[in-house]
């Protein structure tokens, strides 16, 4: 991912730190909690553990190694990354792991407790399978991945991630309405808050039905109806039952504390959740101009076009070897 209950122990892992809970937000006109303004995730912690670690917290000595190692890096690049990719990226990593509450993290996944995202079995053989399509799909853009097509809703979720580069955030808050701007892909994601209901079930929007409600100083919200096109699954529409709740709290005048659990059982064997920390960003957010720049697909397509005027000539049977006697 650029970019789904829990044990009763991660929760309680989960739980705001004594000051952030006697904080008390600044108020809105309407006298709910101000989370509005520009916030940043930006972080080498990202959504899944990489390797380098095998606990949830790292120590003195791991924190040292893994930032001296990747700040300033771009992320290690996948075995199917044949064309330099991410080389072309400006990377924004100059920035040290998360801390929360004090701690060094190694992943925002804090259930299941191995930082992986649980994927069924047949859910990774059916996003392996889609990948090896990918390679030799070029006949429409609709058969394109959507971060090609720039329509990949990642950053602005749910739930809310972070990628490397433009992870930063603008919110703007009514009394009715919380608006997420991500930088990235430029999405705007509208939480309803005070709705009782989801719309009807078979309405299903971009990024899903944000509803929100609040619980003292943390803003609650649960998604539900996402789009197929966005959740897939080995059956072809994992939307269906894909349901996230977010957990918005301001803990200081510079930092919002962000839970979230991700539920969708045609995916996933288990729930999975986890928590973010997000910093106030002391300068504007940009202009994502992803179709502006998308020099990728155009060439993608006129690639695919090349092969069907040339195709190239069929590979020769592999020569069987012999049996041992």
């Amino acid at each position: 991912m650029r970019g789904m209950l829990i044990a009763s122990a991660a929760v309680a892992a989960l739980a705001l730190p004594a000051a952030a809970a006697d904080y008390r937000a600044p108020r809105t006109a309407s006298g709910a909690p101000d989370l509005g303004g520009d916030w940043t995730n930006r972080s080498l912690t990202s959504l899944e553990r990489p390797k380098d670690f095998k606990t949830l917290v790292a120590t003195g000595e791991e924190v040292a190694v893994y930032e001296t190692k990747r700040r300033g890096q771009p992320p290690e690049a996948p075995p199917d990354d044949t064309v330099g990719g991410l080389e072309s990226e400006w990377w924004e990593t100059d920035v040290g792991l998360a801390r929360i509450r004090g701690q060094a993290r190694t992943s925002w996944l804090v259930s299941p407790a191995d930082g992986q995202l649980p994927l069924r079995a047949e859910a990774v053989a059916f996003f392996k399978a889609r990948r090896e399509r990918n390679k030799t799909n070029y006949d429409n853009p609709e058969t394109r991945s959507t971060g090609e097509r720039c329509l990949s809703t990642e950053a602005s979720g749910p739930p809310l991630m972070n990628g490397g580069y433009n992870d930063n955030y603008q919110f703007v808050q009514t009394g009715d309405v919380l608006a997420i701007h991500a930088e990235y892909m430029h999405d705007v994601r509208v939480v309803r808050i005070g709705a009782t209901q989801h719309l009807p079930r078979q309405v299903r929007v971009w990024m899903g039905d944000s509803i929100g409600r609040w619980d003292g100083e943390t803003l609650v919200i649960e998604t539900t109806n996402f789009t197929p096109a966005e959740v897939q699954a080995p059956d072809g529409d994992g939307s269906a039952d894909m349901r996230v709740v977010e957990k918005l709290t301001r803990i200081g005048p510079n930092q919002l504390h962000y839970y979230f659990r991700v539920e969708n059982p045609k995916v996933f064997a288990q729930g999975w959740e986890g928590e973010q920390v997000f910093d106030r960003l002391a300068q504007p957010i940009y202009e994502f101009a992803c179709h502006e720049g998308n020099y990728s697909l155009p060439h993608i397509l006129a690639g695919g076009r090349e092969i069907d005027r040339n195709p190239p000539p069929p590979e020769p049977p592999k020569a069987e070897t012999a049996a041992a006697p």
